[in-house]
C-alpha cells in the first residue's frame, strides 16, 4: 500500500499552527502517536498505511517532527525540516529522528503505569462532579493534557509524568497550560527522592509500584501521596521550621522569638480540617483521590515556598502563610519570580484579557433603536454574568458581537471559544 506524491510541502507548514505531533505530508495530517489511532479514530488502517508507505526519513520526506521545528522557532533558529522514520518495537510504533536523536516522549507509546494513573485521575475527577476529557487538544495552550477536568468553576489539567525529563521541559509545558487559564497538577509514580525535576511545579508523587494495576482504585482505594503537599499547625515562635531548618521567626527572620503564634509546616495530619462532604473523605492518610478533588474544588491551592519548591497547601491556610512567609512568585508559572498567584479562572480561547488589562473604550456613536425592537425577557436574563467564571474573563463576540469585550454571558455556553462550552 502506498500513497501518491505529497499534497503538502515543507514551506506550507508552520509548526506554530499544530500540536507536538508528527506531520504526514502525503495526507496533510498531524499524527498524535499517543492518541487512539493517532488521533483519527475513523481511519482504521492509518497505521498500516503509514507503515507501508516507505521510504521514510530524509529520502522519503514524508514524516516531519513538528515538535523539533517548533522548538527551533521558539529559540529563534531557522526552522528546517526534521525528518522521521516509523519503527515498530515490542512496545508499539515509535517515530525515530533521522538525525539520530532519541524519540520525544510525546512520540512514544504510553507505559502501563502512565495509563493507569491517567485513568485514576479521570475517574476521580468524574466522581467529583467534573466533566472529564482525555487527550483533548487545547487551542490556547497548544497542547493535549493527559486529563482535563471541567468543574463548576475551575478547569484543571492533569499531567502524568512517570519517566524522568528535564526541568526545562516541565516548565515549558506548565507555562503553556497555565497561560490558557488552567490549574495544572503533575502526578508521578516515582520515589519521593527521585522527583527533583517536578519540584518547581505543583505536583503529587505516589509510591513506585511494581504492578501498574495497583494504581487503580479497584485495587487500592486510598492511594497514598508521599510528597507534594504540606500541612500547617499553629505554634509559638521559635518552633523548629521543617522548611528552613532553623528556629528563627518566620516573619522577621530574627533568632529572638517574637512571642506570637505562626503557622509552621508539619507532618501532623490531625491539623488538617477536611471537607466533611467530600466525595473522597480524607481518612487517616493523604491519598490521591482526596487531593485531586480538593484541587478541583480549590480547597487545596499551589504555594511556591522557595524558588525551587512548589507545594499544595490547604486553601484555608494560604493567605496567612503568604502574609507570614511571603512567596517566591507565581506557582502556576515557573521561572517568574515576581508577582503573586493569579486567581484561577477559565479563559475564553480567543479573548484571555482581563477587564483591568483591556484598553480604554472609545466613545461609540449613539445607536437609534426603534421602539418596536424591544429586548425579550429571555435575552435580558442572558446579560447576567455567568457565576463562578469571574468578571475579568471577556466575551470574544463570536456568537453575539454586541457582547464582545464584556463579561461572559449565558449565551457564551453555546460558543465553541468559551470556557463554558464543554463540547470542545
Amino acid at each position: 500500500m502506498s500513497v501518491s506524491e505529497p499534497s503538502f510541502t515543507v514551506e506550507d507548514i508552520n509548526p506554530e499552527d499544530f500540536a507536538d505531533g508528527v506531520f504526514y505530508l502525503p495526507l496533510g495530517i498531524e499524527l498524535q502517536p499517543r492518541s487512539h489511532r493517532w488521533g483519527y479514530p475513523d481511519r482504521a488502517r492509518l497505521r498500516e498505511l503509514v507503515a507501508q508507505d516507505r521510504p521514510h526519513g530524509a529520502s522519503g520526506r514524508k514524516l516531519l517532527c513538528l515538535l523539533c521545528m517548533r522548538q527551533k522557532a521558539v529559540r529563534g533558529q531557522a526552522v528546517e525540516p526534521v525528518w522521521m522514520t516509523l519503527v515498530e518495537t515490542r512496545f508499539g510504533p515509535v517515530f525515530r529522528h533521522e538525525n539520530g536523536r532519541s524519540p520525544h516522549e510525546e512520540h512514544t507509546p504510553e507505559s502501563d503505569t502512565h495509563k493507569a494513573l491517567k485513568e485514576r485521575e479521570a475517574s476521580a475527577w468524574e466522581a467529583a462532579g467534573a466533566e472529564v476529557q482525555v487527550e483533548e487538544w487545547r487551542p490556547r495552550a497548544k497542547r493535549r493534557p493527559d486529563v482535563l477536568a471541567v468543574g463548576a468553576r475551575l478547569t484543571v489539567a492533569g499531567e502524568v509524568q512517570h519517566s524522568t525529563i528535564s526541568a526545562s521541559v516541565v516548565g515549558r509545558r506548565q507555562k503553556a497550560l497555565a497561560a490558557a487559564g488552567h490549574r495544572v497538577v503533575w502526578t508521578t509514580g516515582r520515589d519521593a527522592t527521585d522527583v527533583d525535576f517536578l519540584r518547581r511545579v505543583p505536583h503529587l508523587a505516589v509510591p513506585a509500584l511494581d504492578d501498574h494495576r495497583l494504581y487503580l482504585r479497584a485495587r487500592t482505594p486510598t492511594l497514598n501521596v508521599v510528597t507534594g503537599w504540606t500541612f500547617f499547625e499553629a505554634q509559638r515562635c521559635g518552633w523548629a521550621d521543617l522548611w528552613r531548618g532553623v528556629s528563627r521567626c518566620p516573619v522577621s527572620g530574627r533568632a529572638a522569638p517574637c512571642g506570637r503564634l505562626h503557622l509552621y509546616p508539619t507532618l501532623n495530619a490531625k491539623e488538617y480540617k477536611s471537607d466533611p462532604d467530600a466525595m473522597f473523605p480524607f481518612g487517616e492518610t493523604v491519598h490521591l483521590d482526596h487531593l485531586l478533588e480538593g484541587i478541583l474544588h480549590e480547597t487545596w491551592v499551589p504555594y511556591r515556598a522557595a524558588e525551587s519548591r512548589t507545594t499544595w497547601v490547604p486553601a484555608a491556610a494560604y493567605e496567612r502563610v503568604v502574609d507570614e512567609r511571603g512567596e517566591f512568585g507565581d506557582p502556576d508559572m515557573p521561572g517568574r519570580l515576581r508577582g503573586v498567584r493569579r486567581e484561577a479562572r477559565r479563559v475564553c480561547e480567543r479573548n484571555g484579557r482581563t477587564a483591568a488589562a483591556a484598553p480604554p473604550a472609545l466613545p461609540a456613536p449613539a445607536v437609534v433603536v426603534p421602539a418596536a425592537a424591544t429586548v425579550p425577557e429571555s435575552a435580558a436574563v442572558e446579560q447576567a454574568e455567568l457565576p463562578g467564571v469571574g468578571a475579568g474573563v471577556l466575551c470574544c463576540g463570536a456568537r453575539s458581537a454586541v457582547w464582545a469585550g464584556g463579561p461572559l454571558q449565558l449565551g457564551c455556553q453555546l460558543c465553541r471559544n468559551s470556557p463554558t462550552y464543554y463540547g470542545r
